[in-house]
């Protein structure tokens, strides 16, 4: 099934386990980590370079100055993830190693060596570390800095780090691209002529009525088809739509009555419909409603008589009501097959709810 990322807004958060959750691996996490920290120098140091691994990196992850008869900056990044003990020391121990070799042996001089990883030490490896600190610096003339991360989410929370934070910490949501569910054409709009919702359509001076009649259809098969199979997660997630278009509909239609004192209301029409479908991603996806038939939910509730587009609009459904007489309309009965939708002519009063 196909896949999209969506980009969310922020919550300021900052977990670095975010990094190989998003790469699915730790290594994948691990590369991440030294790309985010060389993006994190450059916001001090623009001139922020590296060095690939062919086969050896020099132990410069990221590096301020000239690599041939100059004093060098470097940043070592270790993913240190699950924590730090022995191990981890025996590898700062063996990056910063590395790191001299390589000056001295390529004709430069180390003049500062940072060690930059995503967790802090506990008590005893705070004391291994500035120990070792004290002794690295005071053998090779090295300034040893350390980027743990406490430091690491100082830096990123600077308002000069917002590229670099919203780079690699903005949220991220993973989200099928669910199929939703096909269109039916409507193959003869005039056998709606007589329903409620049209009427309510005209009497707000709406006369082009055949895609909001398809809309409608294609909501009363969907409508149908749910009440037939009685899935209750689908019964609750249908009840829990109408709910919310219902909720649409009120909102914009008491704005309308404030904003306009006439019987006519101009534009509410296209704010609710604006409204679901800027709301029709959040639908439950259970029932994989389309936009139209989220817009046929619209004029299910306006031929049930409880929304309408104009000021008086339950005066209109109540005359339709009272003053309706027996005729054909066209009734989704069946469910989508193989060979398409099967729609039976069936009795039913005008105006009765769907």
């Amino acid at each position: 099934m196909p896949i999209m990322q969506v980009s969310l807004q922020s919550s300021g958060f900052i977990d670095f386990n975010v990094l190989r959750v998003r790469s699915g691996s730790t290594d994948g996490g691990r590369v991440i980590f030294e790309r985010m920290i060389q993006d994190l120098v450059g916001v001090r140091y623009p001139e922020v370079s590296t060095v690939e691994a062919n086969p050896g990196d020099w132990g410069i992850d990221a590096y301020v100055g000239m690599l041939f008869e100059d004093e060098v900056s470097v940043w070592q990044s270790k993913y240190f993830i699950d924590g730090f003990d022995k191990s981890q020391q025996s590898q700062v121990r063996e990056a910063y190693e590395s790191a001299r070799k390589a000056a001295k042996a390529h004709d430069y001089t180390l003049g500062s060596w940072t060690l930059c990883m995503p967790c802090n030490f506990d008590g005893p490896n705070e004391q291994w570390w500035k120990k070792w600190k004290k002794k690295k610096e005071g053998e090779d003339s090295v300034v040893i800095d350390l980027w743990n991360e406490a430091k690491l989410r100082r830096l990123l929370i600077a308002e000069d780090s917002r590229p670099v934070r919203e780079q690699y910490f903005n949220a991220l949501a993973v989200v099928p691209d669910i199929p939703t569910r096909p269109v039916v054409t409507l193959e003869d709009p005039e056998r709606y002529d007589g329903a409620l919702f049209v009427r309510q359509m005209h009497e707000a001076g709406m006369f082009a009525c055949d895609e909001a009649k398809e809309e409608f259809f294609n909501a009363e098969i969907i409508s149908r088809e749910i009440s037939d199979k009685a899935v209750p997660e689908e019964l609750t997630a249908l009840v829990d739509s109408r709910s919310v278009i219902a909720s649409l509909w009120s909102q914009r239609f008491n704005s309308a009555l404030q904003a306009h004192p006439g019987r006519q209301l101009p534009g509410l029409y296209e704010r609710v419909m604006d409204a679901v479908r800027s709301h029709h991603p959040n639908l439950p996806n259970v029932i994989s409603f389309g936009l139209i038939h989220a817009f046929g939910l619209v004029h299910q509730r306006v031929n049930g008589g409880r929304a309408g587009w104009v000021r008086d609009f339950q005066q209109i459904a109540n005359e339709h009501a009272a003053h309706a007489t027996s005729g054909t309309l066209v009734t989704p009965s069946t469910v989508a097959r193989d060979d398409g939708p099967s729609v039976e002519p069936i009795k039913q009063e005008e105006g009765e709810a769907s």
